[in-house]
């Protein structure tokens, strides 16, 4: 969520180390062909795991696209650039940043996911005691309100989290771990990237979980214009198949996926195992429609919502048709590889998108 702490989970959302783009695409699929054979994905300093194996597997190839990245400084310059029509597609800005813009009037559409929820720890100092989230009502919190994950969730108790808890951003994460540690803030949220920096502090201790919190929270969901959607569906539903393909091998291969993750962001084992190890570091490819919807309510509760946002039917901002078209192919095409894998994303959808 939030905007700071996911430009650190995505960095530990793992890595891409190949460089602006896949192999000259041959598609070996029948069918309608993209409409385009480029897509500009934005991406910051951060990785998409999904895109690095897509691409090194020969997915994107076979699939008929290549993706080129648009690196981009901050959130809210990869949105700039898809208003701009210099980027297709932004996967990797949260799920509140780009409701907050189809609040503001721009006209996006989520169609797909990235990752769903990451490791996200609240922590405190060693001696402090911890029944649940009410236990913030009355103290300070290192981090902004507008992570839904937990303000929501306190709002569904009666409280008034606006009101209740002291919130206290920060410039970089890194200050939300001291904040707690010199007694500035009772305690604290960071983004993955820092998990293993709170459970290697004898200082601290990690008291919850944001995905214990609010199971299925939605971190990353993957978005673009309707006008570019209109017009590019074979293509998105290519991307599609090759983000699902992807996960399929990342699901298969977790211990060489362990291994890339290390050679990529030149860490140790340990490390990478904090997170990825970590049953709440969860990928996920949907566009996750009812996680959406909660996560649009909570927001709009919490009066995080241009004021013109009442006016607006945020399921007209969600297209899960091009998702569980690209599922049904890759189920049809290569459920014999892993079946279960593919039953588990129908029934996911089926629980997920369906009213």
């Amino acid at each position: 969520m939030y905007k700071r702490t996911l430009t650190l989970l995505l960095i530990l959302s793992l890595l891409c180390g190949c460089s602006g783009g896949s192999s000259a695409p041959n598609s070996s699929n029948e069918g309608p062909q993209p409409e385009s054979a480029v897509v500009r994905l934005a991406l910051n300093d951060s990785g998409h795991i999904l895109s690095a194996i897509a691409d090194k597997q020969g997915y994107y190839a076979e699939e008929g696209i290549t993706v080129e990245y648009v690196h981009v400084n901050s959130d809210t310059e990869a949105f700039e650039g898809i208003r701009s029509g210099k980027i297709d597609i932004a996967s990797n800005s949260g799920t509140n940043l780009p409701l907050q813009m189809i609040s503001e009037g721009m006209d996006l559409t989520i169609f797909g996911g990235y990752l769903l929820t990451g490791c996200m720890p609240v922590f405190a100092r060693v001696d402090t005691e911890w029944v649940g989230i009410q236990d913030l009502v009355g103290k300070t919190m290192a981090c902004e309100p507008n992570l839904y994950a937990v303000s929501g969730p306190l709002l569904d108790m009666g409280y008034d989290p606006l009101k209740d808890v002291t919130w206290m951003p920060f410039e970089t994460q890194e200050e939300r771990i001291e904040a707690v540690k010199n007694g500035t803030a009772d305690f604290g949220l960071v983004g993955t990237a820092l998990n293993s920096a709170v459970i290697d502090d004898p200082e601290l201790k990690i008291v919850t979980y944001a995905a214990d919190i609010l199971p299925g929270y939605s971190c990353c969901r993957a978005e673009a214009l309707n006008s570019w959607i209109a017009a590019n569906p074979t293509t998105l539903k290519a991307l599609l198949k090759a983000w699902i393909r992807a996960l399929a091998y990342y699901d298969a291969h977790h211990e060489e996926t362990v291994q890339m993750v290390m050679e990529l962001i030149h860490k140790d084992e340990d490390y990478v195992r904090s997170y990825l190890d970590n049953p709440r570091f969860e990928l996920n490819t949907d566009p996750m429609k009812n996680a959406i919807e909660r996560a649009w309510n909570y927001m709009s509760a919490l009066g995080l919502l241009d004021s013109e946002a009442e006016k607006i039917d945020i399921h007209d901002h969600i297209n899960t048709t091009l998702y569980k078209a690209a599922l049904d192919e890759c189920q049809e095409q290569y459920g014999t590889e892993n079946p279960k894998f593919y039953e588990q994303l129908q029934a996911q959808y089926a629980r997920s998108d369906l009213d």
